[in-house]
Parts: structure tokens; C-alpha cells; sequence
């Protein structure tokens, strides 16, 4: 009973000291894994040692003893044979000890810095995802509080009031399908793919964003020559072209323009969607495809942030890359590319 309490007595001192000094966990589980690594290999290494250096006195003591008549002088050497191999396996154990320690500090390191990476990227997205649902459902209560403790609310401002609760909750449902497709494209579940004419899937997209450019007297330029076809799903990857060329016209100016065109490389459709518009900064770019990031040229635009995020994801589902090149008030170009299929 003495031991656990002092046992549980310690447990709790250094969880005190760790939080008084604010210590990385991750650090004190580098340190606790480098301690177990270590103490494994020192086990391994030290029986190794000693059935090593058993088999090599007891071959000596034998070649001494067979060539050396004199059994006293034999005994002499085979003494200071043994304080020799002695020290230097001692020596060569100690040195490799500190190598071992090292490299277990290292390899911990490598193992445990994605985890950590991991972590603190769900705990953002936990933490950005909470603030995002948060504001639709705060609009939502204080408007019907406030029209609930209205006694002279009237049949038009009580309508009024519904008709903002079912926006506010519109814009909630699809906040809330997006994080759930967030989800489900960071799994490794298989999607219902198809062989699909992907140059024909651009144009129809571009054919249903032709009105909402002419709106805002934007010039969309196409140069679509490919006949590649790639194994995918149709919706969507139509669904990350729908979202590209709307953050395209989203971005660009009255009378500018966004060029489309698309090539084959390395057995690979290219696809550039390029335009006139905003740009990005440098220090945003790097950011551009986080959950909820928008950069300061979209914070006065709807949405959440997710819809680059879903890009990618469903992109690299489907073995591609995308990128994006800008220059701040020059323009953004988006190249997205994908395995054609033989």
C-alpha cells in the first residue's frame, strides 16, 4: 500500500509539473518511447555482449592454456587478457548505448511528428467547424427570440422572420453535408467510378456557368481539344470543376476574362482554368486549400471555406494533382491533372 500511494504520489507530481510548465505531451511520449526503445535494445545488446564475450575468453583461456606450459603465467596473461576484452566491451557497449538512445530519440521524432501534425490539424478543424456552425445557429435563435418577445409582431414580419430561419438553416444543411463530405473523401472508401469523356464533362460545366459570367460581363475563352477519357466519378469531379470556375468568376472583375484549355502530358489530362482576376497573396496561397481558409478578397463572399478543401480531396481520390499559381491583381491560374485511362 506504501509503494502504490507513492507511486500515485509521483504520478501526480510530475502531472503537476507538466502542466504548471506547460510541457509537450508529445515530448514526454518521445521521452517515454526513446525509455522503452532504449531499455529493449540495451537488453538485446547487453545478453549479446555477454554470450560474445564468454565465447571469446573461454576460446582464449583454451588457445592460452594448450600453447603456454607454465599454468601460472597462463593464468596471468588469461587475467589480463579478460581486463582487456573486459574494458573494451564495456567501452564499445557504452558507446553504442549512446547511439541507441540517440537514434531512438530520432526515430521517435519521425514517427510521432505526423501524429502530432494530425492532431493539431483536427483539433483546428474541430475548432473551425464549431465556429462555423456555431454563427448560422446563433442568427437563428436570436432572430425568433427577439420577434418571439415582440408583442406587436404582425403576420408579414412573422413570415419574414421564417423565411430568414429557412436561409440561415439552407445555408447550415450545406455547411454541414460539406464537413460530412470532408469525412467521407478523407476514407479509403471506394467511390463508384466510370469511364467518363472528361473533356465533354468540362464543357457542360462550363455551358451551365456561361450565364452567371455574362451577369457579371466576363469573357470565358475555351480551348478544349482532348478526347481523353479517365476512370472516375462523374459527379464528383464535376462538382471541383463547377467549384473552380465559379471561384473564377467569383473573383474576377467586370469585363474579365477566364481561359480554359486543356492538353496531354506524360499520359495525363491537364486541365488550366486561368483568369483575370483578384490574385492570391503569397502568404495566402500556402493556406489555400485548409478547411475554412478563405483569403481576404472572399470574406465578403458566401461560403465556408470548404470548397478548395473538397477539391483536393476528391482530386487525389482520383490519383491527380491540382495546384494553384497567382499573382496578387495579375490573376490565379488553377492546373488540376488526372491519370487518363488506357
Amino acid at each position: 500500500m506504501t509503494m502504490q500511494k507513492s507511486y500515485k504520489q509521483f504520478v501526480e507530481s510530475v502531472t503537476k509539473w507538466k502542466v504548471n510548465n506547460k510541457i509537450d505531451e508529445f515530448f514526454v511520449a518521445r521521452l517515454r518511447l526513446t525509455f522503452y526503445y532504449s531499455i529493449t535494445a540495451i537488453v538485446i545488446l547487453g545478453g549479446s555482449s555477454i554470450m560474445l564475450y564468454n565465447t571469446i575468453l573461454s576460446n582464449l583461456s583454451t588457445s592460452i592454456f594448450e600453447n603456454i606450459p607454465d599454468p601460472d603465467i597462463a593464468q596471468v596473461i588469461v587475467d589480463r587478457a579478460q581486463d582487456i576484452l573486459l574494458n573494451r566491451f564495456l567501452t564499445i557497449d557504452a558507446l553504442l548505448i549512446f547511439f541507441i538512445i540517440i537514434l531512438g530519440f530520432l526515430l521517435t521524432y519521425k514517427t510521432l511528428e505526423p501524429i502530432k501534425l494530425n492532431m493539431q490539424k483536427q483539433k483546428r478543424f474541430i475548432a473551425d467547424a464549431s465556429h462555423e456552425l456555431r454563427t448560422p445557429i446563433a442568427v437563428v435563435i436570436s432572430g425568433l427570440e427577439v420577434n418571439l418577445n415582440n408583442k406587436k409582431l404582425d403576420l408579414v414580419s412573422a413570415k419574414k422572420t421564417l423565411e430568414n430561419t429557412l436561409d440561415e438553416m439552407r445555408e447550415f444543411s450545406k455547411l454541414s453535408n460539406s464537413l460530412l463530405d470532408i469525412s467521407k473523401y478523407g476514407t479509403t472508401v471506394q467511390m463508384e467510378y466510370e469511364l467518363i469523356s472528361i473533356g465533354e464533362l468540362v464543357r457542360s460545366i462550363v455551358e451551365k456557368n456561361k450565364n452567371l459570367a455574362q451577369v457579371k460581363e466576363i469573357k470565358i475563352e475555351t480551348n478544349l481539344e482532348s478526347l481523353a477519357n479517365i476512370f472516375g466519378n462523374k459527379i464528383d469531379l464535376g462538382r471541383v470543376f463547377y467549384n473552380i470556375l465559379d471561384n473564377a468568376i467569383k473573383y474576377t472583375e467586370p469585363n474579365g476574362t477566364i481561359s480554359i484549355s486543356d492538353k496531354i502530358v506524360s499520359h495525363k489530362y491537364v486541365l488550366t482554368i486561368s483568369d483575370t482576376g483578384y490574385g492570391i497573396s503569397k502568404e495566402i496561397i500556402e493556406k489555400i486549400f485548409d478547411p475554412f481558409f478563405r483569403g481576404d478578397a472572399s470574406r465578403n463572399t458566401d461560403g465556408a471555406g470548404l470548397g478548395l478543401t473538397l477539391s483536393k480531396k476528391i482530386i487525389e481520390n482520383h490519383k491527380g494533382t491540382i495546384s494553384i499559381k497567382s499573382h496578387e491583381n495579375k490573376g490565379t491560374n488553377v492546373i488540376i491533372s488526372l491519370p487518363i485511362s488506357s
